[in-house]
């Protein structure tokens, strides 16, 4: 008789003393109760709309929408990209605004099925008197609960609790900027602009459109739009194939210094007369014969309404330039000289020394 060998006595033994692998019968109820990680959803009560889930997902599986009309943010999960690592619920400055719950991960024939997303809808609160988003109202109250009393040094937050008592009206939108709007729920630029306009009385700090004149803790800032605005904003052209005497010709029948040269709606370059004065008789070159493109200075730097004239100033002195074209959504709209910019430092400066003046002695609105 062959003796077993020492594999199958050891596999003999673990097999006599291991449990069996079929259930009992009659079946017995399963009694888990450890933890499983499973897909987010959120709390409508604890969620108070910051975001922050929306910040830290890795995968991009959950989205922030604000309807500004309707005073709406949506924040959703797609459980389709959600890969359940559960950093939004980490992050929820809550801690219970959205939580991984135990729920398995679907088996759907259509992800665009609504069981393949979760969602929640948090009231927004938005600026008087520009509109843009400040937060979610359950988000302010919670910064609020947590300042405690601190938070009454904040208009913002003494409206909010006023709300909680009564219905407030929002405020009626004014053609300038008032004392009286210091009490009025506005986002952080334009509340710098309220008490910059109470105290300097920049009487032309207006509501629409907020962005053309840039108002600072020292005074008023004129932009390229302000200059525009008394220069206007007649532009004149030429192609680089054209001949430099054509374009001369139409520097001295417009009365102008420089041309924008434009090739196919795209700014190609600039002509002025120290390009000339430079590039054609001094390298044996003559108008009649020489393209614009041979002397027209390229690459061209441009500016935008809201760039302001200091900074202007700052880009042609460094970059010792003269002319520069004024370009909004890649559309050629104005053209501004060195001359155009000191005028407006000059008047900025003026402005700025006339309000510290009546501020001096007293004048307010």
């Amino acid at each position: 008789m062959r003796l077993p060998k020492i594999r199958e006595l050891r596999e003999a033994l673990t097999s006599f003393f291991t449990p069996p692998y079929t259930t009992k019968f009659p079946a017995v109820p399963d009694t888990w109760s450890g933890s499983y990680r499973g897909l987010p959803k959120y709390d409508g009560e604890a969620c108070v709309g910051c975001g922050a889930c929306v910040q830290v997902c890795p995968s991009g599986a959950i989205e922030q929408s604000d309807d500004r009309e309707r005073k709406v943010r949506t924040l959703s999960v797609d459980y389709g990209s959600c890969i359940q690592c559960g950093q939004c619920q980490e992050h929820c400055i809550t801690g219970k605004g959205i939580v991984n719950t135990t729920a398995y991960s679907l088996a759907v024939a259509d992800v665009r099925a609504p069981e393949m997303r979760e969602a929640v809808e948090k009231e927004l609160t938005v600026c008087e008197a520009c509109g843009a988003v400040i937060g979610c109202r359950d988000h302010l109250r919670w910064v609020m609960d947590r300042l405690g009393a601190r938070a009454y040094a904040h208009p913002n937050f003494i409206l909010l609790t006023q709300a909680r008592l009564t219905d407030v009206a929002p405020a009626r939108p004014k053609s300038r900027f008032r004392r009286e709007d210091q009490m009025m729920v506005v986002c952080a630029k334009c509340r710098q602009k309220i008490v910059t306009a109470d105290e300097f009385r920049l009487d032309h700090a207006v509501v629409k459109p907020l962005e053309i004149t840039k108002i600072t803790e020292g005074g008023v800032m004129l932009t390229v739009k302000n200059i525009l605005e008394d220069k206007g904003v007649t532009v004149w052209t030429t192609t680089s194939e054209a001949k430099v005497f054509d374009a001369l010709k139409t520097m001295a029948d417009k009365g102008v210094g420089a041309l924008v040269v434009v090739d196919k709606g795209k700014i190609a370059g600039l002509l002025s007369e120290r390009d000339y004065a430079r590039k054609v008789v001094l390298h044996g070159k003559t108008s009649p014969k020489t393209p614009v493109r041979e002397i027209m200075t390229s690459p061209v730097f441009c500016v935008k309404f809201m760039t302001t004239a200091q900074e202007c100033m700052a880009l042609m002195t460094e970059k010792h330039i003269r002319h520069l074209p004024v370009v909004e959504e890649d559309k050629l709209v104005g053209l501004v000289s060195i001359g155009d910019v000191v005028k407006s430092v000059i008047s900025e400066h003026q402005i700025t020394i006339n309000h510290l003046q009546d501020y001096i002695v007293g004048k307010y609105l």
